[in-house]
């Protein structure tokens, strides 16, 4: 536990956070002042820390699989303390940090999937190829590409969807395990939204008609046997 003034909620913290950052970044002033500020942000980081470390659900932790929970919670943690400055309040920071820690987690997972699948197409491992649906071409998820960087930021949920589903392989039953998604139709419909919009943003973005045509045909699901 830090020694010091307590906060009674989160909101006080970082606002007080915000005061001793904005007074470092001024400059001008003696080293003691200095040395005193940069304790005082120390210990209200570790004060926060503290917090999320003993409220894992409220903080939106204990959600997120064990292998990917600690990266995921220190780069959301890292980002908050980076970007307090410009934090304005406008919903509760438990909500904020849910949401940010599980984009992150998200991210993580998609990367350790796409790994793994490289990894297994590497394999070649015999008799499995039936059983996989034809996707659309890597380039489309690959990191170069621009289009679909932008759409990853923009919609986060819908990119994961279709990553899972076209580039991962995954069937709609481990899709609804993976989203906590109450049905395999509720999967489809979010897939199909996530299509949807997609599709309407490489419109936005200047893509061609017939590119973008080509594009979602390969988004096309196979028929079921």
């Amino acid at each position: 536990m830090t020694n010091g003034p307590t906060y009674s909620s989160e909101e006080e913290l970082i606002k007080r956070l915000q005061i001793v950052v904005r007074d470092t970044t001024h400059g001008g002033y003696d080293l003691t002042r200095e040395a005193n500020d940069t304790r005082e942000v120390r210990n209200l980081a570790a004060e926060l820390a503290e917090r999320i470390f003993l409220e894992p659900t409220q903080w939106g932790i204990a959600g997120i699989p064990e292998e990917f929970r600690d990266d995921a919670a220190a780069d959301t943690f890292v980002s908050l303390l980076i970007s307090v400055a410009d934090y304005r309040g406008r919903q509760p920071l438990t909500d904020w940090f849910s949401s940010t820690v599980e984009s992150r987690f998200r991210h993580l997972w998609a990367l350790s999937e796409q790994k793994t699948a490289e990894r297994d197409r590497k394999n070649d491992a015999p008799g499995t190829d039936d059983a996989k649906l034809d996707g659309p071409p890597a380039e489309i998820f690959d990191e170069a590409n621009d289009v679909w960087q932008r759409f990853e930021k923009e919609f986060p949920r819908d990119s994961f969807a279709l990553r899972l589903r076209y580039m991962l392989k995954r069937t709609a039953d481990e899709m609804a395990l993976m989203l906590d998604a109450p049905s395999t139709r509720a999967v489809t419909m979010r897939l199909n939204r996530a299509k949807d919009r997609f599709q309407m943003f490489c419109e936005q973005s200047g893509i061609g008609v017939r590119e973008t045509s080509y594009i979602m045909e390969q988004f096309v699901e196979e028929p079921s046997k």
